[in-house]
């Protein structure tokens, strides 16, 4: 894990630099260890972390990859400052200092505190200056986007194990609807459907603990509600004859290990009239164009693929159908959070958007009509060498009630 960190540095004129006391730090609980309490330091090269340990936990390095990381063991800030020095010396004062912020506003990536930001950059330009060189100091944002961006193999069959459950509660949600539900029975009643399921799946996929995956899910809108924000509280509203619904539903489950990881889909359903035995050719085209936008954006991401690209593909198909733009951004991170780290899919104006796709990454796509009885539908996407595969099945057909 330690490697991983190490592998982010390219070149010899830049270092990272981190800082954790008792696990403030979750890149360095993440990728170094959890077992360092006292105030930790490292230096990360190419090639090599040197990390400076407290004395009170010398008896914990052993945890440590020792294939990539020396440790110096310090008593008094002296010593600590001594050790900076010979390290600084050996690798020639590098000139660009990584320190783990943001300045992309993304709590994925601002790791340390202002306090924490002025201590460490105080002292590496003291350091520096005291030597006659002159420190950059940066973000390691681009960084750290490259390590949580990516996912192992088994983080992989994980998220997609917990995405299928997602498609199959919200399956099981849209046939227990009934007509005249309010949207807070119709949220409750996914509730009820979701704590059954995942008790009977715990056990057998070594599931410790499972939950929703955000505060208000899932999110339920319906007729007129549609053109309401997309993270509007269910309400009291009744379904009606004639109305569009649709569901933003995510769970999260901790596995055997400590992992946790989440989901976030949205599929599109329509009440029935009467004498229907369809849905009318107005939901129809707002359901197909959803489709067919998903569609094309799953067809261009690819890694290295910057993500306001695949934004601007998918927008572009809501738009030339005369629908209105949605306020939001097209898609986003998803697994080891709801929003994770990493490029974001939207316009070409925010900075994470500037961000490329990454092998490994999963990204939603949730291009929405914004219109009364409109619609929203949103899939979890991996991206791989050879293209994209969506985690779970599409929704391809409109859920009728």
């Amino acid at each position: 894990m330690l490697k991983e960190i190490v592998d982010t540095i390219k070149d010899d004129n830049t270092i990272w630099v981190m800082e954790n006391r008792e696990n403030s730090d979750r890149i360095f609980v993440d990728y170094v260890t959890d077992k360092l309490f006292s105030s930790t330091y490292v230096i990360v090269s190419k090639g090599m972390a040197y990390i400076f340990v407290h004395k009170l936990d010398e008896e914990n390095v052993k945890v440590l990859d020792k294939n990539c990381s020396k440790v110096y063991i310090y008593e008094t800030f002296d010593t600590l400052r001594k050790y900076f020095i010979e390290v600084l010396k050996n690798l020639n004062f590098p000139k660009n200092v990584l320190l783990s912020y943001t300045t992309m506003s993304d709590e994925n990536t601002d790791i340390i505190s202002y306090s924490c930001y002025l201590r460490i950059s105080k002292l590496i330009r003291r350091l520096y200056k005291d030597h006659d060189k002159k420190a950059l100091i940066k973000s390691s944002q681009m960084n750290i986007y490259e390590i949580i961006s990516k996912n192992s193999n088994d983080d992989i069959e994980k998220i997609k194990l917990l995405a299928n459950f997602t498609q199959e509660i919200l399956e099981k949600s849209f046939q227990s609807i009934k007509p005249y539900q309010t949207e807070i029975e119709i949220a409750n009643n996914t509730i009820d459907i979701t704590n059954k399921y995942m008790k009977n799946v715990m056990q057998k996929y070594d599931i410790i603990n499972y939950g929703l995956a955000w505060n208000i899910c899932p999110i339920v809108l319906t007729g007129v509600n549609l053109k309401n924000g997309g993270h509007s509280m269910p309400s009291d509203k009744k379904i009606l004859p004639g109305d569009t619904i649709y569901f933003d539903f995510g769970i999260k489950a901790t596995f055997k290990g400590g992992k946790t990881f989440y989901t976030d889909i949205q599929r599109m359903g329509y009440l029935l009239k009467k004498d229907e035995k369809q849905a009318p050719k107005q939901v129809e085209e707002v359901f197909n164009t959803l489709v067919l936008a998903i569609k094309n954006g799953i067809k261009k991401m690819k890694p290295g693929v910057k993500g306001y690209k695949i934004d601007e593909i998918v927008r572009k198909e809501i738009l030339s159908k005369g629908y209105p733009d949605y306020p939001h951004a097209t898609g986003h991170p998803v697994g080891r959070g709801v929003h994770a780290g990493g490029a974001i899919i939207a316009p070409k104006y925010s900075k994470r958007a500037r961000i490329s796709l990454v092998e490994t990454g999963i990204y939603t796509l949730e291009p929405r009509i914004d219109i009364e009885n409109g619609g929203s539908i949103e899939e979890m996407i991996l991206v791989t060498k050879d293209g994209a595969i969506p985690l779970c099945n599409i929704q391809e057909k409109l859920y009728l009630i």
